[in-house]
């Protein structure tokens, strides 16, 4: 047996396992972030929260910075 595939194969599940869990971290991150603007959007009285994480989930940053820019004179969650 040629031992070139197998290490070319085990070179490739090492990237496919590392991909996927940079990708899974990165994803996680943003559900949690997505969480988070729900609780505070809610604590706040919104009635858009639920659209406020969705819009997190789907755009990532940019609604992240929308959300902070137009609460920035909110102050702290009572």
């Amino acid at each position: 047996m040629d031992p070139v595939p197998l290490a070319a194969a085990t070179v490739l599940q090492f990237a496919t396992l590392r991909s996927v869990l940079y990708y899974g971290a990165v994803y996680g991150i943003v559900l949690a972030v997505a969480v988070w603007i729900y609780r505070d959007a809610k604590a706040r009285g919104s009635d858009r929260a639920l659209a406020w994480a969705l819009a997190t989930i789907v755009f990532t940053i940019l609604p992240v910075l929308a959300y902070l820019y137009l609460h920035r004179d909110a102050g702290p969650t009572p």
